[in-house]
């Protein structure tokens, strides 16, 4: 067997691996992150809070407007609670997703990357599991657990997603035998199947895991113990990562690739060497010159903007219609689950129709796919605003949350298709990992804004329904920046950035598999 066929092979056992990645971990962020964990906080903070109009009497009933009083002395929403807890562990994943990604760019192992990503998936998956052993009184402990759980899904979100744009390369170049360079189409196509695949395998994890967390909370004494599907969703994630230790291997590089490689691993630092581990620093001096340097990608910085305001929106309009469902429709565990269900088999849907028949049939490029799925994401928030309005529609009624789980899941995995795939195709090469990072941080990052001013609102007016108009207001934002985005300009100014940085910058030689550094004197 040649080399070609011997590296073709073991690329796409590196595909393998990362559908595993997101099979693994999708279930965590889309189950127990979307529906489960807003219900434990409200659930947590309704045992342990007091009445809005009185607070000196307990919160007993589901139709009380109820307030937490955190630390005795600040009283807090007991909706907002859920809100505030996101903004605080997005800021966390953030601190941790920084430090960790700029070091793994140092690394052309593939394998010391699925090391990483199993590392952090043991440690976010017994955190979950440790999640559903609270007691309700322990209502400091719960946000603790959820900051680690999530800080470490952001760090192998951000590896995991680095790697898309070097596995679709090397398809790319061993299957076809021409460089990715000089196939822009090849690409683009490659990384919107593969992008969409591991999208779907997500959605269908997180499907399997909800249709059995139905089945274990209807089975439990209560019938609203959401903590054994959290326990589920813990040993799934802490199971199913563990093909990626085998699958993830490196490809042997003749003399040609390695010294292009390490052509390509030039830092951004003058006279400098990154020499070993404890180095955790880089990530941020690495960020900070990805950030200088990302002036100069002027679509980088267009979709980073845009996806700042559209991450923000999207994931808010979850935890705020699950908070609104259980507060304000009086909807049961079991209905939400259901809804979670129907969310999750549109969004299959979503990530594997729009990228590879919508886009086909229409000829669309990726750029005009999202703001397409723009448009229709923004109908979820305004409809909630006819509510003000009108007594029939604009959720005021049970059916009306079904409908809009549909709506709402195309649009989810449509979105959690496209953008990496979009991103992936105007960063520079051999970057993957810091400029993923800046995805992250405007992904995740955003997070720490919307939940946070929903949660002043709604502390404000104890009316979680004027959350709508900010939400319909951001993605209105968002629909002039993604329209100014060119994919076909930015895969060209990101070469032309990585010549320039490969003719000026100081040679650093990466870390090679066994982690040793010589230090440049």
């Amino acid at each position: 067997m040649d080399y070609s066929n011997v590296a073709l092979q073991l690329t796409k056992k590196n595909i393998k691996g990362w559908y595993f990645y997101s099979f693994s971990s999708e279930p965590f962020v889309v189950s127990a992150v979307s529906t489960y964990i807003p219900l434990l906080l409200e659930r947590f903070a309704r045992s342990n809070g007091v009445k809005l109009d009185n607070h000196l009497l307990p919160c007993t009933s589901v139709s009380d407007k109820c307030v937490l009083p955190l630390f005795n002395k600040y009283y807090v929403d007991t909706s907002s609670f859920a809100l505030y807890t996101f903004s605080v562990s997005v800021l966390f994943q953030t601190i941790v997703v920084v430090t960790v990604s700029g070091i793994v760019d140092l690394w052309n192992s593939v394998r010391l990357k699925g090391i990483v990503l199993v590392l952090f998936s043991i440690i976010g998956a017994i955190s979950t599991i440790l999640i559903s052993r609270l007691e309700e009184s322990q209502i400091y402990s719960l946000p603790l657990l959820y900051i680690l759980a999530n800080s470490c899904f952001g760090v192998i979100n951000v590896v995991g997603n680095s790697l898309l744009p070097i596995f679709v390369n090397d398809l790319c170049k061993y299957s076809n035998g021409i460089s990715p360079d000089t196939s822009e189409s090849s690409v683009e196509k490659l990384n919107s199947i593969i992008s969409g695949r591991g999208a779907s395998l997500g959605y269908s994890s997180a499907l399997l895991t909800q249709i059995v967390s139905m089945y274990l909370v209807h089975k439990s004494k209560t019938q609203q113990d959401i903590q054994v599907a959290v326990l589920f969703v813990g040993v799934w994630w802490l199971v199913w990562q563990a093909p990626m230790l085998w699958l993830f291997n490196d490809i042997p590089q003749t003399e040609e690739e390695t010294a292009s490689r390490l052509s390509r691993s030039r830092t951004y630092y003058n006279n400098k060497r990154i020499c070993s581990l404890t180095s955790l620093g880089y990530g941020w001096r690495s960020l900070w010159n990805a950030f200088k340097h990302a002036r100069l990608l002027k679509d980088v910085m267009i979709f980073l903007l845009g996806w700042f305001i559209i991450s923000d929106s999207v994931t808010t309009i979850n935890s705020t219609a699950i908070l609104f469902a259980k507060t304000e429709l009086d909807m049961v565990t079991l209905n939400l689950i259901t809804i979670s269900i129907i969310t999750m088999v549109d969004a299959m849907i979503g990530a594997f129709v729009i990228p590879q028949f919508l886009a086909k049939k229409f000829n669309l490029l990726p750029d005009q796919i999202l703001v397409y799925i723009i448009i229709w994401t923004s109908f979820i928030p305004f409809y909630g605003i006819l509510g003000f309005f009108f007594e029939s529609i604009g959720l005021k009624h049970k059916f009306e949350m079904y409908m809009l789980a549909v709506w709402y899941g195309l649009a989810l995995g449509g979105l959690s298709a496209v953008s990496r795939s979009v991103f992936s195709l105007i960063i520079p090469r051999g970057k993957e990992s810091t400029f993923f990072s800046m995805f992250s941080m405007t992904d995740k990052g955003s997070s720490i804004i919307g939940p946070f001013l929903i949660g002043l609102v709604t502390d404000k007016t104890h009316e979680i329904r004027y959350a709508f108009y900010l939400l319909f207001g951001l993605l209105m934002l968002a629909l002039p920046v993604m329209k100014s985005l060119d994919v076909s300009r930015g895969r060209r100014e990101a070469e032309e950035l990585m010549d320039v940085i490969s003719s000026r910058e100081v040679s650093v030689e990466p870390l090679s598999s066994a982690g040793q550094h010589e230090q440049n004197d």
